[in-house]
């Protein structure tokens, strides 16, 4: 699916639609302001010509204004303009008896309109409108009219292209975290699959020892666990992350959470304690979830030192699990980094998802992961999840 290709494409739509609804409607008005203008044009020679009939039947001749009188003779129209335009005044009044009369043409690249008035006395009465300011107006009008019409197809086609934008969000963030998972995975699967495919290669290439055998069975199966364990911290990852799998929450004492992950955590030559708390401390938790984080903590812990003590305390408004070690530390380069996606906090650290899957959990409780250094030496990671009402 090309995203990008579908969102120019709803893009192209809205801009479409627009123009099929502002283009018949740019023209409508630009017609109706056309009409307007060359009515006023058409009222100026009406008025003027009235003027000039009033004059002319008071007895006088009208002075500083374009008119031709054309008589029923056929004599040369009597000419009282100053100008050396020359209208179509036989055009003008051909073939009609009474009434008022307008007629376009153009002269010297001047446009003009033309208005007559047929009299009793007189053939008729004509005068002159010059139409290069009106013309100058309409042209100003339909520019700006065109321009706004643009603007606002562009401005559709920029609205299109945000709305399209939000609509494929999730598609495309469905699409990137389908992209990350399968990167996740296949980070996650190389390195056991490796030594999967080495002992089992290394098996085969000669006969070997019963005990030799059993060491590679071994070593095959530690590497599958692994995988497996891998394979279900990002799965329960992407569900956290997805929204999939939420926590059922329920009041769960975090001291005897770490007494218990204390008790269930068995390495050789580490010391894995929790120390007793002053007080309970109850919160809103999901036990398998925040078990499954505690227990990743212990862990990655017992992997890098002797000693690890699970510490539970009361701040304020939050339930605090601390897990402290005797190892060394995080690297300060990357202690901003140790929760993200296979980054490793030291030389002997973990590189995978389980603080990253941490993280998510304690998020996912309203609660937050929090790694440091201690003063003395070694590692500590502080869990903050939010008392239950009750408590």
């Amino acid at each position: 699916m090309n995203l990008r290709r579908l969102r120019w494409l709803a893009t192209a739509i809205c801009a479409l639609i627009s123009f099929v609804a502002v283009f018949p409607l740019a023209r409508t008005v630009l017609r109706t302001y056309d009409d307007k203008m060359d009515a006023l044009a058409i009222e100026s020679a009406h008025n003027e010509l009235e003027t000039t009939l009033v004059l002319f039947d008071a007895g006088k001749e009208p002075k500083d204004t374009d008119v031709w009188v054309v008589t029923a003779e056929g004599d040369p129209p009597k000419v009282y303009s100053k100008t050396n335009v020359q209208p179509p005044l036989r055009l003008l009044f051909e073939g009609r008896d009474s009434g008022f009369y307008t007629e376009r043409f153009r002269q010297g690249g001047v446009d003009y309109l033309a208005a007559g008035r047929s009299t009793k006395a007189k053939e008729g009465v004509a005068t002159i409108v010059d139409l290069t300011s009106i013309n100058k107006t309409k042209d100003s009008y339909h520019s700006f009219i065109w321009t706004l019409s643009l603007l606002w197809m562009l401005a559709s086609g920029a609205i299109g292209w945000w709305l399209a934008g939000r609509v494929i969000r999730p598609a495309r963030q469905a699409l990137a975290e389908r992209r990350g998972f399968l990167a996740d995975a296949a980070h996650e699967m190389r390195t056991p699959l490796s030594v999967i495919l080495a002992s089992a290669s290394q098996s085969l290439a000669r006969p070997r020892s019963s005990e030799e055998y059993v060491r590679s069975m071994a070593e095959i199966r530690a590497a599958a666990e692994r995988a497996s364990a891998g394979v279900n911290e990002l799965l329960d990852l992407a569900r956290l992350e997805s929204g999939q799998a939420m926590p059922r929450l329920a009041p769960l004492r975090l001291d005897l959470l770490a007494e218990e992950v204390a008790a269930s955590v068995r390495a050789d030559d580490v010391v894995v304690t929790a120390e007793p708390g002053t007080a309970a401390v109850v919160v809103d938790a999901d036990l398998s979830l925040l078990r499954q984080a505690v227990d990743n903590l212990v862990r990655n812990a017992v992997r890098r030192s002797s000693n690890v003590i699970l510490q539970s305390s009361i701040d304020g408004r939050d339930g605090v699990l601390s897990v402290l070690d005797n190892g060394p530390g995080f690297d300060a380069a990357m202690l901003p980094h140790v929760f993200e996606r296979f980054r490793r906090g030291d030389t002997r650290g973990d590189v995978g998802i389980g603080l990253a899957l941490v993280q998510t959990i304690v998020a996912a409780h309203g609660g937050v992961a929090i790694a440091g250094n201690r003063p003395e030496g070694g590692a500590i990671v502080t869990l903050k999840i939010p008392l239950t009402r009750t408590s």
